[in-house]
């Protein structure tokens, strides 16, 4: 791999991702002002990209020997200084360039908040950024995951997660904060004393259930 500095970003890459490299950092810096400006911070210094051939490569270099029992859709991580991403020319069965390219942007938030409050849940932390990166579901999708249980909300793990359509309810969970308790609640959820109770004046349980309402009314 070398390194190479795109859009003011250093990108490690292999010489033939050079392309996607420089496409990546450019979506990245495009929407990074809007994202800080988002969350309240400044702290954006010293985030770089490293993008693998293939996700399996992605997968090996990440968490090693285990990375053999990951999904195919996973294809992005990161660390409190990178963006890990698979190339967007080798999305993989179930991608494209394009969502590649909102997945880098959803990793670069993920690397904001992990340096705010890295124990922040998933629901939180996923939705956020989500949102942030457009990655808008289908309202079919939201639906197909609608009788989402308190349990399952409630003790969510990486991979069940995703099972439990995490990836399409979180974003409405975020919507629903945003629209009943206003942007700045969001983001004070965010902070590593934060509480349910002090930043909306209701408890976990509760939101819980008017957000899981509103879903199955969609």
């Amino acid at each position: 791999m070398r390194e190479y500095t795109f859009s003011g970003m250093t990108v490690i890459a292999m010489p033939f991702d050079r392309p996607e490299a420089e496409r990546i950092a450019a979506r990245i810096a495009k929407q990074s002002a809007s994202v800080s400006e988002a969350l309240g911070t400044a702290d954006t210094d010293s985030i770089g990209v490293i993008i693998y051939p293939d996700r399996k490569d992605l997968h090996r270099k990440t968490i090693g020997l285990a990375g053999a029992l990951l999904p195919n859709w996973f294809i992005g991580d990161n660390t409190r200084s990178y963006v890990l991403i698979t190339s967007p020319a080798a999305p993989g069965p179930s991608h494209d360039r394009g969502s590649i390219e909102r997945a880098a942007v959803h990793e670069y938030i993920h690397v904001l908040t992990d340096r705010r409050n890295k124990q922040l849940g998933y629901w939180l932390k996923e939705g956020i950024a989500l949102y942030l990166a457009g990655q808008i579901p289908s309202p079919s999708s939201v639906r197909s995951y609608a009788d989402l249980s308190w349990e399952e909300f409630s003790r969510p793990n990486a991979l069940q997660f995703a099972e439990l359509g995490g990836y399409s309810l979180a974003y409405t969970f975020i919507e629903y904060l945003r629209e009943h308790y206003g942007w700045d609640a969001v983001v004070g959820l965010t902070a590593p004393d934060a509480t349910f109770d002090a930043v909306l004046g209701c408890g976990e349980r509760e939101l819980y259930d008017r957000w899981i309402a509103a879903v199955r009314e969609l």
